[in-house]
């Protein structure tokens, strides 16, 4: 039988290496070495949960059970909670992922965990990453999606590793919990970390709401001031257009007055040419009186000399 896996891969153009070759293949059926020590590596993973759940303080605890009609990896209860726990050796479909949960908490079920290989999936559903399916001893350590508080007091995925089985127990007592870092990503973390995540979202929130409140009050500053200015430039507009009438009033009337001083100008001009007129026939006049009176002089200077 040829390897599933790698006849996959060979279809898809991004081989791992040489393939073998069979002279008949059905499907994908994997009968090599490799797929079936995966296949053992994800079965003992799933008992061994299952076993650590029991001895966690788990009610029950079932392999390959059925929520209905869906089928779960692990199932598993405590008194009221009931939880499942799905094993993956490849990446996560986030999309299905996260139907799949919707779906099981439509029928029921409290929570979902994802134990699965390290990657970006990992803080976007409720799921662990582990590196090795094949520990020496069970082995099994968590390096990826739980959270611990930082020096802000904000959950951050740790770089430290966790041991599986204490992860199992914490999550079967109800110390470990599911929740959003952000918007975005979450991951697990303790009780005591959720409340210090809490309580550091809770002050910024208070400082936000602060800043908000301080950042109203200077809005209602400037606004005011706006209003003022407001006021004040309408008050300016006012008074320009009240000088504006005004100073036409007085260019009518500083234009009348010039009309007048011309008219008065010209009337001015015309007294001017006639008393010009006046003295010149006045010496005109007196000229011909003194000729006159020279004449009448000459006239009896001569009869008298005569006599």
């Amino acid at each position: 039988m040829v390897c599933g896996r790698r006849a996959l891969l060979d279809e898809l153009g991004i081989s791992e290496g040489t393939r073998r070759a069979a002279p008949e293949r059905t499907g994908y059926g994997c009968g090599c070495p490799e797929c079936v020590a995966t296949q053992w590596n994800t079965q003992r993973l799933e008992h061994w949960i299952c076993g650590r759940l029991t001895a966690a303080g788990a009610d029950e605890a079932e392999v390959d059970a059925r929520i209905g009609d869906i089928p779960v990896d692990i199932y598993w209860r405590r008194g009221d909670r009931r939880c499942v726990v799905e094993v993956h050796s490849g990446p996560l479909d986030i999309t299905a992922a996260r139907a799949h949960r919707k779906r099981l908490q439509a029928a029921g079920i409290d929570d979902v965990l994802w134990v699965c290989p390290q990657g970006y999936w990992v803080p976007l559903v409720p799921a662990v990453g582990i590196a090795d399916f094949a520990p020496a001893a069970a082995d099994y350590r968590i390096d990826q999606g739980i959270l611990a508080a930082g020096e802000t007091g904000f959950a951050a995925p740790t770089r430290a590793s966790w041991e599986l089985r204490d992860f199992l127990e914490g999550w079967v007592t109800g110390e470990m919990h599911w929740g959003h870092a952000d918007l975005t990503t979450g991951g697990w973390a303790e009780v005591d970390t959720w409340e210090r995540h809490t309580a550091a979202q809770a002050a910024m929130i208070e400082h936000q709401r602060r800043e908000l409140r301080d950042q109203r009050v200077e809005l209602a500053v400037s606004r005011q001031t706006v209003r003022d200015k407001q006021k004040l430039v309408t008050r300016l507009h006012h008074r320009i257009d009240r000088a504006g009438v005004n100073a036409d009033a007085e260019a009518i009337t500083l234009a009348g007055v010039r009309s007048e001083l011309v008219a008065q100008q010209r009337i001015a001009m015309g007294l001017r040419a006639t008393i010009g007129r006046m003295d010149r026939t006045i010496n005109q006049w007196q000229w011909l009186t003194c000729c006159a009176m020279l004449l009448v002089i000459t006239v009896m200077a001569g009869a008298m000399v005569t006599r």
